[in-house]
């Protein structure tokens, strides 16, 4: 798939991103609707797509291909978080923000970006791989990503079980369903489709109207923050998919895990990072940031993958 393709599926999605944007804006969509929308996305919508992958016919994708890809996942979120580090000495981020950029720099939104654009883009065979970077953000953001927001927060109590979100149980009954060639019934399969068609919509509209109400001209003028989206979001895949293409010649598997790579900051992070008290501006600062220019970014990507 060429550069130019990606590019206008890009704005396509960038277009829906704004029309919630506007809806917002006119206050013909309100923020009671957007919390609403967001709770319906990552606790039905977003499952549902993640399980209705798995109806269209993947027998060409190999369970060896999935056991790599998982085994690339690893390597990257390791990779990541070594980079993340890094990155708060080369950037020289003050020490009361350098979690922030940690935080940023391991999880992007490959949930409830990383789903939609993935089916809009890549199509239905690429959600394999998808879910398998999904399942691992899970496991990442649970363990890692807890410990760090927690560090230096007295009386906080985290439950192991907080893992097994709606998402990361669909993720294992996709597996299940793929790895056995299990055949659901069509008029279950077609209350799922129902379900996930609603995800790519309904995500793109909440982005859009996280936006409202937001300073994009001070944001647009941290030049570290620029500094961190050029490498993170530009960089990094850029040279991961210079890197896979010699021995990764299969195109939709490289391409899921270089769009897994290149995906704006998670909201997740953010939402921890509230709960317990931490400083957010940096990180809500991040998501805006990378979020609006990841129509651009991500289309400059694919055109080396």
């Amino acid at each position: 798939m060429s550069g130019l393709v990606v590019m206008k599926q890009m704005i396509i999605i960038f277009a829906l991103i704004m029309a919630g944007f506007l809806l917002h804006k006119r206050r013909i969509l309100s923020s009671a609707a957007s919390k609403d929308m967001s709770a319906l996305v990552l606790n039905l919508c977003s499952p549902a797509l993640i399980i209705s992958s798995m109806f269209s016919d993947l027998t060409s994708i190999s369970r060896k291909n999935v056991g790599l890809v998982a085994l690339i996942g690893i390597l990257c979120f390791a990779f990541l978080i070594i980079l993340g580090y890094a990155l708060t000495k080369i950037l020289r981020v003050p020490v009361s923000r350098r979690e922030a950029y940690i935080l940023m720099t391991v999880f992007g939104n490959l949930g409830f970006i990383g789903l939609p654009v993935a089916s809009a883009v890549l199509g239905p065979k690429s959600m394999v791989y998808v879910i398998v970077f999904n399942f691992l953000f899970n496991v990442v953001i649970f363990t890692f990503g807890i410990m760090l927001v927690k560090k230096g927060v007295e009386g906080v109590e985290q439950s192991w079980t907080d893992i097994f979100s709606p998402g990361f149980i669909a993720c294992i009954l996709a597996f299940i369903i793929y790895w056995f060639n299990i055949k659901i019934p069509a008029d279950l399969q077609s209350l799922v489709n129902y379900c996930g068609n609603a995800c790519t919509l309904l995500s793109l509209l909440v982005i859009g109207m996280s936006l409202v109400g937001m300073n994009l001209g001070s944001v647009f003028k941290n030049k570290r923050l620029l500094l961190f989206t050029a490498i993170r979001f530009i960089a990094v895949p850029i040279a991961l998919a210079l890197l896979l293409k010699p021995f990764l010649p299969d195109y939709i598997m490289r391409a899921s895990i270089v769009l897994m790579m290149s995906l704006p900051v998670a909201n997740m992070p953010m939402m921890m990072a509230e709960q317990y008290g931490k400083e957010t501006t940096t990180i809500s600062e991040g998501i805006i940031l990378s979020t609006v220019l990841s129509a651009a970014t991500i289309s400059l990507v694919f055109l080396f993958v």
